[in-house]
């Protein structure tokens, strides 16, 4: 049986590149449900369940969402079903999450789920949140946001390992770091 690793940590901390890549190496990637409109390029049910407001309030409801939250005015959540798939295979699962949904998950399935925190610097994220463009007053809130959770202690004390992703490290680095302690964690499973 599988366990599911949890990546969170600050905007532009890396967590997205670094997820990739695990599913490269044959990880299981959980699929969230939202009720955002798709992206260019995305498909319902391999980046999202896309839902409309009303089947996603009628499905938290019945209690089939394992943790869900509001961003941004949209609903974003992980349905037990998919947790519960995930969790039976016998390779491991990753996914990305905020603490609160860390902290959902970790008490719902605490034998079967450990969290990482990715970091990065404040001048790392302030330079990658500006390079991704965008709404300059998005990238400003996101900024302040990151930089709250990268300085709050409190963020850090959920997760079971702790990773840095600065500018003088080079994601390469960063991913062999993270293979190390998702390692150790699995051990320490067993």
């Amino acid at each position: 049986m599988g366990r599911l690793f949890i990546l969170y940590g600050p905007s532009a901390a890396g967590k997205s590149e670094l997820q990739r890549r695990l599913l490269e190496e044959g990880y299981v990637r959980i699929i969230t449900a939202t009720t955002r409109p798709p992206r260019a390029g995305e498909q319902d049910g391999v980046h999202y369940l896309f839902l409309d407001r009303e089947s996603f309030r009628k499905r938290t409801g019945e209690g089939r969402f394992a943790e869900w939250t509001e961003y941004n005015g949209e609903l974003y959540g992980t349905l037990l079903s998919s947790i519960g798939e995930a969790l039976a295979g016998p390779n491991d699962a990753v996914m990305i999450l905020d603490l609160r949904g860390v902290t959902a998950l970790k008490a719902a399935y605490p034998d079967k789920v450990s969290a990482v925190y990715v970091g990065a610097d404040p001048d790392s994220l302030a330079r990658r949140l500006s390079e991704r463009g965008g709404d300059p007053a998005e990238s400003a809130a996101r900024l302040k946001k990151a930089l709250a959770q990268e300085l709050g202690e409190a963020y850090r004390a959920a997760a079971d390992a702790v990773i840095w992703n600065s500018d003088g490290t080079g994601i390469d680095e960063t991913m062999e770091k993270l293979r190390e302690a998702l390692a150790a964690l699995q051990r320490r499973s067993n």
